[in-house]
């Protein structure tokens, strides 16, 4: 028989992270029910995570395309690919905080680590993600854009996001228990960075005193890791490769942090 002596039990900081690893075959089955749920009213099902990026970017080529047509050739690209990567760093953490507060029940029932939930849906959002890279791949070879040994770097890129995505998605969850209003705010937030981040539009477009600040929006940064190897068949530089690992993974370590010594008051403010 196991004895538990909570006198003994670790810091939260280690403890999460140990009962995560203990859980990882319910974090397994987490993902793929969140994916069954999100679809099984949908007559496409799992196709839809295709299709949908094909209609958004037909809708946005159409309105912007000529806008930016000498600017951005093979526009198309250019827009999907930063669309693809602010999608699933954006739809993924509105919709942890919005789990997070969802899976109150379970949370007051039974026993599983606090982190579950975030990181189920982190992982959800990174298969979609994964799968959206297919019309993105399909787009490329339409319009006879270059591809490039640059797209090796992508499996570097995709890490990082995933990692910012995941500190993020800490953050805001553990704000959303706290302060519901916060739910509202951060949707607020992501429809403003949506126009003040370049994902339709070239970074070249905006006045030259916005533009030094944009080194300053993170989500920026995350965009450009992802688009480079694929828009413009090169490998980010050092610079933006340094920057972009190093928030991404203070982030991680930030939300962490604050999750885990807040883990324990989560069931009883929910």
């Amino acid at each position: 028989m196991i004895e538990y002596d909570s006198a003994q039990r670790p810091h939260p900081f280690v403890d999460e992270c140990i009962q995560l690893f203990r859980y990882r075959d319910l974090i397994l089955l987490m993902i793929g029910n969140i994916l069954k749920n999100r679809y099984k009213r949908s007559m496409l099902g799992i196709f839809w995570m295709l299709l949908n990026p094909l209609l958004q970017t037909m809708v946005l080529a159409v309105a912007f395309g000529t806008l930016f047509k000498s600017a951005l050739p093979n526009y198309a690209v250019y827009l999907l690919s930063g669309l693809l990567a602010w999608s699933f760093m954006t739809q993924t953490t509105q919709y942890a905080m919005g789990v997070m507060v969802g899976g109150s029940g379970l949370l007051k029932r039974i026993y599983i680590p606090r982190a579950t939930y975030v990181v189920a849906v982190v992982g959800n959002g990174l298969v979609n993600f994964l799968i959206s890279i297919l019309p993105l791949a399909l787009i490329v070879l339409v319009l006879q854009h270059p591809v490039s040994a640059s797209w090796l770097f992508l499996p570097v890129s995709i890490l990082v996001l995933a990692v910012f995505t995941l500190g993020l998605a800490l953050l805001l969850s553990t704000a959303s228990v706290f302060f519901t209003d916060s739910i509202d705010i951060y949707q607020i937030v992501v429809q403003a960075g949506f126009f003040l981040t370049p994902i339709m539009y070239p970074p070249s477009v905006l006045p030259e005193a916005l533009s030094g600040w944009m080194v300053l929006n993170p989500f920026f940064l995350m965009i450009e890791l992802f688009r480079m190897p694929i828009y413009a068949s090169t490998i980010p530089d050092i610079g933006l490769t340094t920057a972009a690992a190093v928030l991404a993974f203070a982030t991680l370590l930030a939300g962490w942090m604050v999750f885990t010594h807040k883990a324990d008051q989560l069931a009883y403010r929910l």
